[in-house]
């Protein structure tokens, strides 16, 4: 018997959509919130995203048939707003997450083939239409009111007149469940949360749908939460949490009242998508969900500030890679989340600058780092995945801050490590390794299985001292000290000064040595990836003292 388009595998059907102009290969990848993006959305023009998304649509227009072989590629994901797509003002997004919600309560089918969502602030906006509504029954009750006035007097009293509300200037409600302005903030403004009344005969459909005895104890802010738990096989998911942080928390009621101890989830992002001095806490965020996650693989994290409660995650047994950027992290947060799993991989973390305001200078608490962990102790918070650690990324450039106490540190015991990436600064004067040469430091903190390391930064006066490591650890791998090692990268920031000698002498021991350089991790979605300019150990509020001072000269 022939085979039939709803019966062809979905990698044939990638290519037929292929040969048809249609790319679908971007739904089989999900980006963390904060990497680059994929393509450049222009606020005039249309989502790019949902012009990838039409090709679909419409041949799922064209024909029973064909809807029946392309609906699950095209339910596959509810990912609206994905890149910087979400930039578009042209794209509407009323009633889109109540109405996907709705679609996957009625048709358990289609809820079975959705594997990855994502989630931005837009989506949770009220619609025009029910806040409209909700203007005309409020001038509808002033209006009542004053009509039953009486004379008093001799005197008719004026009928009082609501204040007017612009509905276009984004807006918020009080505890008194008026409207107000909303603050402005930086992005795109957007309107107030998603009203109950309009969210109520959702959340009775997805009640139904999950098998939820009391729905009345449901409310709007359990959306996302019932979303996730409407959907069998979801693996990936992205929260990125902006003006309505409190309503995007997930909440162990709903998953407990429909029965769900266990998600599929293998992946979760969680990142902050708008203004740059805000950050969210782990534990209040997410620990609903990361208790009935134990599939979870990846966990990734943009502008997280901690874990919250000073108690232990939830144990992940399948936890692999951890990625962590644009954060402050204290001792007991990194503990927590490396002691949350048993098996990590990967770990990648990246320092996010201490909030540096020219006026009124650093917080101590920030320069001398006590908000921040020390390198030394990750390390030994790392040393508890020595089996299976392969790579590990601490970019602390942008940590700021100069530790009091001497402090040194090791990656030796990781005999699993393939990859490290560390920054320079970390091993200036403070640095200090009993009965250890300058020789001998990068020699005595490598595992022997390393394969590549990276170091990036600047390093100033201790310059020397970093380049006689460097050929100290040359001279070990020509003594076959450390076999696997194939490449080394130095900050071009940091310009050696025996160049030629430490690259000879790595050639020789057939290594590949070169320069390179790292921008950092964007803070938000409107301020561009750059370099550190100045190492950990420069106070920046001298610097700016001594910028001031030349400005001044120049006067």
């Amino acid at each position: 018997m022939p085979a039939t388009l709803d019966h062809l595998p979905v990698e044939i059907l990638h290519m037929i959509l292929a040969h048809l102009g249609i790319d679908c290969r971007y739904t089989d990848q999900l980006e963390p919130p904060d990497t680059p993006h994929r393509f450049s959305q222009t606020p005039d023009q249309p989502s790019w995203y949902s012009l990838k998304l039409q090709p679909l649509l419409s041949l799922c227009l064209v024909s029973k048939r064909l809807c029946n072989v392309f609906q699950p590629i095209l339910y596959q994901e509810f990912m609206l707003g994905c890149g910087d797509s979400w930039c578009s003002e042209l794209y509407t997004w009323d009633g889109r997450l109540l109405s996907f919600l709705r679609t996957v309560a009625r048709r358990r089918d289609l809820a079975g083939f959705v594997k990855r969502i994502r989630i931005v602030p837009h989506l949770l906006q009220a619609s025009c239409e029910y806040l409209e509504k909700k203007e005309r029954d409020r001038h509808g009750i002033w209006k009542e009111r004053g009509a039953r006035y009486q004379m008093l007097d001799g005197k008719i009293l004026t009928s009082p007149v609501p204040p007017q509300i612009d509905m276009s200037r984004p807006m918020t409600s009080n505890c008194h469940g008026l409207w107000t302005e909303a603050i402005p903030s930086e992005g795109p403004e957007l309107r107030i949360f998603i009203l109950e009344e309009e969210a109520h005969d959702t959340l009775h459909e997805l009640a139904v749908a999950l098998g939820i005895k009391k729905p009345e104890q449901l409310s709007a802010k359990h959306l996302i939460t019932l979303l996730i738990a409407a959907l069998p096989k979801l693996e990936h998911c992205s929260l990125l949490v902006g003006p309505y942080r409190d309503k995007m928390c997930s909440h162990s009621g709903p998953l407990s009242a429909a029965g769900i101890s266990r998600l599929p989830l293998r992946t979760l992002n969680v990142g902050f998508l708008l203004k740059k001095h805000e950050d969210f806490e782990l534990d209040c965020t997410v620990r609903a969900l990361l208790e009935v996650s134990p599939c979870l693989e990846t966990l990734n994290l943009h502008r997280c500030n901690g874990t919250g409660q000073q108690v232990a995650l939830p144990f992940l047994p399948s936890l692999k890679h951890i990625r962590i950027v644009c954060s402050r992290l204290n001792e007991q947060a990194l503990d927590n989340i490396l002691n949350s799993c048993d098996s990590l991989c990967n770990f990648v973390y990246e320092a996010k600058k201490p909030f540096f305001n020219p006026s009124n200078g650093l917080p101590e608490n920030e320069w001398d780092c006590s908000d921040h962990f020390q390198l030394c102790n990750a390390a030994g918070y790392l040393s508890r995945h020595y089996k299976t650690l392969e790579s590990v990324h601490i970019d602390l450039r942008y940590r700021g801050g100069d530790p009091a106490v001497p402090s040194s540190f090791s990656f030796r015991e990781l005999t699993a490590l393939k990859h490290l990436f560390l920054n320079l600064d970390e091993f200036h004067s403070r640095f200090f390794m009993p009965r250890c040469t300058d020789e001998q430091i990068l020699v005595q903190i490598l595992p022997s299985g390393i394969s590549s390391l990276h170091l990036a930064g600047q390093i100033g006066e201790d310059l020397p001292r970093l380049e006689k490591s460097l050929l100290g650890l040359a001279e070990a791998a020509i003594e076959g000290q450390f076999k696997n090692l194939k490449e080394v990268r130095w900050d071009r920031a940091a310009k050696l000064n025996a160049e030629n000698v430490v690259m000879s002498l790595f050639a020789d021991a057939g290594v590949d040595f070169a320069y390179d350089s790292w921008p950092g991790t964007s803070l938000s979605f409107y301020e561009s990836a750059s370099i550190p300019p100045l190492a950990n150990f420069k106070n920046p509020w001298l610097a700016f003292l001594e910028s001031v001072e030349e400005d001044t000269r120049d006067l």
